[in-house]
Formats: structure tokens, sequence, C-alpha cells
């Protein structure tokens, strides 16, 4: 993977159907995604074998755990270690940007 920079509204585009993944950058170490959802879109809680690190740009939503729930906003920032159950869904009215970043 090369240095890039990115203006990540640029990027950001909606999908009717499902949440929508929009690729930024991928190393052999790391792949950095952009995650566009819709109002009621989510990503059902699922396993990696790397770390994951998510950063919300934009909307409100929850984050989910295997065990909890958590409230999301534009500042927010989440880990979900390897092996961790992890989720999100846009429960507002609102669009849902977040950066996913993910190692292994």
């Amino acid at each position: 993977m090369t240095d890039s920079f990115f203006q990540y509204r640029e990027h950001v585009e909606f999908s009717q159907e499902k949440a929508n993944k929009v690729p930024l950058g991928v190393g052999d170490h790391s792949r950095t995604t952009l995650w566009c959802l819709l109002p009621g879109q989510g990503i059902k809680p699922h396993v990696h074998a790397g770390d994951h690190v998510w950063v919300v740009l934009e909307g409100e939503g929850e984050f989910l755990t295997e065990t909890d729930t958590a409230s999301i906003r534009p500042g927010t920032v989440l880990t979900a270690p390897a092996g961790e159950s992890h989720g999100v869904t846009n429960s507002s009215t609102g669009n849902l940007v977040f950066l996913s970043i993910s190692a292994g």
C-alpha cells in the first residue's frame, strides 16, 4: 500500500439495498474502509481474526457486542479486539458514516 490521503466525504456513497462498504486502502497488514449506512441498515455482529478500530464520522447508531449495546455518535472511537464479536446498526433517522481500520 502506498501513502494515501483522503477527504472521506468525496467517497461517501449509500446503497438502498444494504450497508455500503467503500474500500479506501488495502495493505499487507491493514485495510481501511468507509462504511455508509442509511437509517435501519446495519452490520450484524461478527468476528474477525484481526483487530478493528471504528471511528464514527457522521450520524448516530448503536455499537453491538455479544453482550452489550452502546450509543455511538460523531467522534466515537470503537475498538474490537481479534476474536471479539462486534456489529453496528443505524437506529437513527439520519445517515451513519464510519471509518473502519482492520489489522491482521
